[in-house]
């Protein structure tokens, strides 16, 4: 399936995974602060954006070989891997298929736990409403928890205006794979690349003891708490996020060194 996607900059490879119910234009930031250092490459999953749409259920594991027939596709034999929300799903599932292909991977606002029988019937449940009821339902569920309470009101604006394009059959479809997840905490175990986990303190799913597991699960994490954000670090306080993963990023590539900034 041919995704969607921006390839911009030069460099090192780093491939960016937006979350659900999302698009690629979700790392604009990331894109503009970042290309001068890195190759970006940006998809729309599956359902989003974009790139077409598979109805029914899509598993984390057909995300992930979507895009490692993108990369294969533009000759990206290594890259690094920076996923959030249901893009981390996705880039653990990259990285446990690949592990040498990855050179850093990033678990952003994400999950390593496994999926409980009651959030499995919820996510099923509302994949069948937003079928027959459209994008606001899962815009709606969204605002329980997406934006911390400063977020500035042209970010929520944009994010809402994303949401609501999504396509009502992508998203369910997605929902569906998201009832399936496994449990990631053994693949992190195995996993021995950098890894940059990053989440802000007003998310209320990602919260601390959420990302606790997923850092005590790695062999070499580095953790980016920000204060006051929500379920999207990577706007609400994008050059602080740039800034720290532009540092992880240029700690670990396997490129030629990166002058001091």
């Amino acid at each position: 399936m041919g995704l969607a996607y921006d390839d911009v900059g030069s460099g090192d490879c780093v491939v960016l995974i937006h979350g659900h119910p999302f698009d690629r234009t979700l790392w604009e930031p990331q894109l503009a602060g970042l290309r001068d250092d890195f190759r970006l490459i940006a998809p729309d999953l599956r359902g989003f954006g974009e790139s077409p749409v598979k109805p029914g259920m899509v598993l984390m594991r057909e995300y992930a070989a979507d895009i490692e027939d993108l990369l294969d596709e533009l000759g990206v034999g290594r890259a690094a891997v920076i996923g959030l929300s249901m893009g981390g799903l996705v880039t653990m599932e990259l990285a446990a298929a690949q592990p040498r292909r990855y050179w850093a991977i990033g678990l952003v606002a994400t999950t390593a736990e496994p999926v409980t029988p009651q959030e499995s019937l919820t996510r099923r449940q509302r994949a069948d409403a937003v079928e027959r009821n459209g994008m606001a339902v899962l815009v709606d569920y969204m605002h329980t928890g997406l934006y911390g309470p400063r977020c500035p009101q042209a970010i929520r604006a944009r994010i809402d205006a994303m949401m609501s394009a999504t396509s009502p059959a992508g998203a369910a479809a997605a929902l569906r794979g998201r009832a399936e997840r496994p449990d990631y905490r053994p693949v992190l175990a195995r996993l021995g690349m950098p890894a940059f986990v990053c989440a802000g303190s007003a998310d209320p799913w990602s919260d601390a003891a959420v990302t606790a597991l997923i850092v005590s699960s790695l062999k070499h994490p580095e953790l980016l708490v920000i204060d006051g954000v929500g379920h999207l670090p990577n706007l609400e306080a994008s050059q602080q996020f740039n800034d720290a993963l532009r540092g992880f990023l240029r700690a670990c590539a396997p490129g030629p060194p990166h002058a001091p900034a």
